[in-house]
């Protein structure tokens, strides 16, 4: 199997408790340790990861396999040899992309000695997986993760923008990244120290405009939130949200990579309708659009704000990216969708 040697280079944390790093051994070989057992998405012989955070991955990464054919697995290590060395040898050894019907196969390795990370791409994948969204996914999505210690949640991250891009390709799409052009030019292969772009001159501005949500109703409030997305704007205190997510914000991580995706996904939704109930409301997309998740909001003072908090508790996303609820729905908001039935997964129909 042939692979295209994209690859990125960036900072894993390494705070105390973060990473549980193996010993070293005789690290030259990274070859698949059982080759007759059926391989697994995960092999983390840097001990990135806790168990329940493996099979967290695993189970996100077969779905991906059954969804687009598309066999996603990930090394970790902490060897300090040529990162481009180890992701190709074991790209071969391990057969990245037999477990695809197409060969359709990514490699992620992480090497926690060089703080570095390569993404192979296999040939059949290149037209949808090009450079320059691999360098996207590198400045935009998992480098925040990564210097936040959140090694888990970047990878799953990594992989919701995967799948993001594999239905773009299969519509037809191609990727236009929201991000400075000349910040392609060194496509995969861009350096980039922890926490920052691959340049530093390209840093993102950060938007300093005050925002006002007086006076607003919540349909405008959503949409007002959807021009801070688009505008980047992680700002954890802004007018728009509850007390409450103010400080579930401040504990965040908030990648360009997810304001440029939700800004891009509701470009594409329907609103359905506005729901208020007292100091409750829903503002709702049709409900065949799967990726477009209602917001609940709360009336604060006179202002209504976004209730993020709850919806963090309530709505949850699978492996296509569709959203559900996390069943029981809370009370506070469920008086919004009384003409929808819920299944026993979570997932929303209409009424005959």
């Amino acid at each position: 199997m042939r692979a295209k040697r994209h690859w990125l280079v960036l900072g894993v944390a390494t705070a105390a408790g973060i990473l549980l790093l193996a010993e070293r051994g005789d690290l030259g070989s990274v070859l698949p340790r059982a080759a007759a057992r059926a391989p697994q998405s995960v092999d983390d012989r840097a001990l990135l990861l806790a168990a329940v955070e493996r099979a967290r991955i695993d189970e996100y990464h077969a779905a991906l396999r059954d969804a687009h054919d598309i066999d996603y697995r990930i090394l970790a290590v902490d060897s300090g040899a040529d990162l481009e060395r180890t992701a190709h040898d074991y790209f071969a050894a391990a057969e990245v992309g037999s477990l695809s019907a197409n060969g359709r196969g990514l490699l992620l390795v992480i090497d926690t000695a060089n703080q570095r990370v390569r993404l192979e791409v296999a040939t059949s994948l290149e037209g949808v997986y090009t450079d320059a969204f691999v360098a996207y996914v590198q400045n935009r999505q998992m480098a925040p993760f990564f210097a936040a210690g959140r090694v888990a949640d970047g990878i799953l991250a990594t992989t919701e923008l995967i799948v993001g891009r594999a239905h773009d390709a299969r519509a037809g799409e191609e990727f236009a990244p929201p991000m400075p052009a000349r910040s392609m030019g060194g496509g995969a292969s861009a350096r980039a120290p922890i926490g920052t772009t691959s340049d530093p001159s390209e840093e993102l501005e950060r938007p300093t405009e005050r925002v006002s949500v007086a006076g607003l109703d919540p349909l405008q409030v959503v949409e007002t939130y959807h021009d801070r997305m688009a505008k980047r704007d992680a700002r954890a205190d802004l007018a728009l949200y509850s007390n409450d997510t103010v400080t579930m914000l401040q504990n965040w991580v908030v990648t360009p990579g997810q304001m440029d995706n939700v800004a891009r996904t509701y470009r594409g939704c329907t609103v359905d309708g506005v729901r208020t109930a007292g100091d409750a409301a829903v503002v709702r997309y049709r409900v065949e659009q799967r990726q477009c998740a209602p917001y609940f909001l709360r009336r604060e003072g006179a202002a209504w704000k976004l209730d993020l908090t709850q919806m963090s508790s309530a709505i949850r996303f699978n492996h296509e990216n569709q959203w559900r609820f996390q069943t029981p729905l809370t009370s506070d908001y469920e008086f919004a969708f009384s003409d929808w039935r819920i299944d026993r997964n979570g997932f929303p129909h209409p009424l005959p």
